[in-house]
């Protein structure tokens, strides 16, 4: 029994090495390779120095570019990753110096070793094109090329590659950098050959003439393409010619199918299209190169800018956002601004909720007195007491300045949530001056301060002061003002007058009161007035005595007199009945002349038109002198009407005055006799 033991335990190892041969064979027949179409170094690209990182030595990196439509691809190395970010291309790689491999890992890819070009060194950048074993590599920095073509149907060949039917007169390539030759073929017409250099995009016209081609064509066929989502664009061959789902005749060959959609991995394969077929190829399921990212910020408004780009405000809404490495930054004015990265997965939700931080604190700033202008930083921010709940953290320079008062200034800073309080006690910088000018209004510098007595607190220095009174001479004088002192100032504007004497006649009337502009003086008749130069109503009144009234122009140092003749009211009535009566001959004569005027000059052209009549050589003459008498005639008729009212109208009006009541006053010890006498 016991030699049977060591048998026993070879057949069971023999057994297990079988099952696990069989596991790692089946595994390798239903696994994917990984294939290095390039792996170089770029020492044009500077993306290792902009985008710095450091290994745990401190040591900078170098970055490894992988571009690749694999998705969930893992990496691993000698040394050990530094970091990898996921970007629209494939990842890049942050690897330290004197890495010598990289491994590629994958979910059903078999792990492949690739050796670096070179030890790696730091701020280098590496570039690999990783595929899948058979596939076309992904797209690299393609570069659009727009034909223009004389005519449409024309077939275009890139390369060695089957040519490719462009159905209008614009031909469309996305191609590499690289130099290429493009075939132009079109039946009768000549074959054109164009070589092109491509480094940037360019529109190139391409003129076809009558001719015959010398690339035979062979037969065509059909090929039928379609993707999930639809409207993918489609390349055949670096031409695009259109969108799926996308159904076309093209020549029997071998084409390079590119599909494109926004927001979803390039899709490249190879497929060969046989003379008359039709070749319905897969539909072809992209997959997405997005995720969704919604940002919430407290407090909300804040800008949201996504790989330095602005993108609204928050609270931003739940929105699609490419898969890869991106940079996100929120800002708000008063707050610090919030700047992460972070990696979008296909398919990835991720909602950020970001709390900004205050970047401000409360500045309060008071004064003894209050009221004091506040300069910050050389800017006027208010007057004391001066608050702002939101000052900017920092360290400012505060400055407060009040009129009659030394400015102060002092340092603060402003922390964040942090409350800073300052207060600041002003000097003085005045003296007192009190001015007293009874009347007059007061100027001091050629400002108008005010009217009579005024106190005002002046920084010291040397100051005007005047009292200007209307119809004085001003008076002015210089003070000086000192800190602290009072000084008293009184000004007398000296009067601008002459003298007015106020006579009233007959004798019988003195003793007249005197009014000037309406104002009763306490002197009577006779009188002598001082008074300021200017206009004056003045008027004298006496019991029994009509009143009278006389304007005068009073002028500096001038000696004026006033004789008023006092009437009584009966010789004022009898005085203005004989105006009326004189009045009354003087229009009477005029109107009766001018009647006797009137009656000689139409009898003298009644005269002469009885000459008319006779004349012979001075005939005119005589007509002119009759026609010029007669219109005199009527000219003093007329005046005659007017002047005969106004006679009658001054009739009236002496008739009228006499019969009023002429009224007398006698005065006597107790009283006073009236006399009433009326005339019919």
């Amino acid at each position: 029994m016991a030699s049977l033991k060591p048998n026993k335990y070879k057949t069971t190892m023999k057994q297990t090495l079988t099952i696990l041969l069989s596991f790692f064979l089946l595994q390798s027949l239903f696994s994917q390779e990984f294939e290095v179409r390039e792996f170089i170094a770029d020492p044009s690209d500077l993306a290792a120095r902009r985008y710095e990182k450091r290994t745990v030595n401190d040591e900078p990196c170098a970055i490894v570019k992988v571009i690749t439509n694999i998705q969930g691809m893992r990496f691993d190395s000698n040394i050990g990753i530094v970091d990898v970010e996921h970007k629209e291309e494939g990842y890049w790689l942050y690897i330290a110096p004197r890495e010598r491999r990289i491994r590629l890992l994958a979910e059903d890819y078999l792990a492949k070793d690739v050796e670096m070009p070179e030890p790696a060194q730091p701020h280098t950048v590496y570039s690999m094109i990783v595929v899948t074993k058979g596939m076309l590599a992904p797209p690299t920095d393609l570069v659009r090329v727009t034909f223009r073509m004389n005519e449409d149907n024309v077939y275009i060949r890139s390369g060695d590659r089957a040519p490719v039917l462009a159905r209008s007169s614009n031909a469309v390539f996305d191609v590499p950098k690289v130099e290429q030759t493009f075939r132009f073929i079109k039946n009768g017409f000549a074959e054109v050959e164009k070589t092109i250099d491509v480094q940037d995009e360019q529109v190139i016209n391409i003129e076809l003439v009558p001719g015959e081609p010398t690339t035979r064509l062979s037969l065509p066929g059909i090929v039928i393409i379609e993707s999930d989502p639809p409207g993918a664009e489609v390349f055949l061959n670096e031409q695009r010619i259109g969108t799926t789902p996308y159904q076309g005749q093209q020549i029997a060959g071998q084409y390079n199918l590119m599909l494109r959609f926004p927001m979803y991995n390039d899709h490249t394969e190879q497929f060969n299209l046989d003379e008359g077929a039709t070749l319905s190829l897969p539909t072809v399921e992209l997959k997405p190169r997005f995720g969704y990212w919604t940002v919430n910020s407290t407090p909300t408004g804040a800008e949201v800018l996504l790989n330095n780009r602005e993108m609204g405000t928050t609270p931003l809404e739940r929105g699609q956002i490419s898969s890869g490495t991106h940079e996100l930054t929120v800002r708000k004015s008063l707050y610090h601004e919030h700047t992460e990265h972070f990696t979008i997965e296909d398919g990835d939700d991720k909602t950020f909720n970001i709390e900004l931080k205050e970047a401000f604190g409360q500045l309060t700033v008071t004064s003894d007195p209050s009221g004091a202008d506040v300069y910050i930083d050389s800017r006027k921010a208010g007057t004391t007491p001066y608050n702002n709940p939101q000052q900017p953290s920092g360290r400012y320079s505060i400055r407060v300045s009040k009129d009659l008062y030394s400015d102060a200034r002092d340092q603060v800073t402003v922390s964040d949530g942090e409350k800073t309080e300052r207060f600041i006690p002003l000097n003085k910088n005045y003296g007192t001056l009190n001015v007293e000018a009874e009347g007059a209004q007061i100027f001091i510098s050629g400002r108008r301060e005010g009217t009579g007595r005024i106190s005002r607190n002046l920084s010291a220095g040397r100051y005007n002061i005047k009292a200007t009174k209307e119809r004085h001479d001003d008076d002015e004088r210089e003070v000086f003002i000192t800190v602290g002192q009072t000084e008293n100032i009184t000004l007398s504007p000296k009067p601008r007058e002459g003298a007015l004497s106020i006579v009233t006649e007959p004798f019988e009337s003195r003793g007249a009161e005197i009014y000037i502009n309406d104002k009763k003086r306490r002197e009577t008749t006779p009188a002598v007035l001082p008074l300021l130069e200017g206009e004056y109503k003045v008027s004298v009144k006496k019991r029994g005595y009509l009143d009278a009234s006389k304007t005068i122009s009073i002028r500096q140092a001038r000696q004026h007199e006033l004789v008023f003749d006092m009437q009584t009211f009966e010789g004022s009535q009898l005085q203005q009945a004989r105006r009326h009566k004189t009045a009354k001959i003087l229009y009477g004569t005029a109107a009766f002349t001018a009647v006797g005027a009137g009656a000689y000059f139409q009898l003298s052209s009644m005269q002469l038109a009885d000459d008319y009549k006779t004349a012979t050589t001075d005939a005119t003459e005589v007509y002119d002198r009759m026609e010029q008498h007669q219109l005199i005639s009527y000219i003093a008729f007329g005046a005659a009407v007017p002047l005969g009212v106004m006679m009658f109208v001054q009739s009236f009006r002496q008739k009228q005055t006499e019969r009023k009541v002429n009224l007398s006053a006698l005065p006597v010890k107790d009283g006073a006799v009236f006399g009433l006498v009326i005339k019919f």
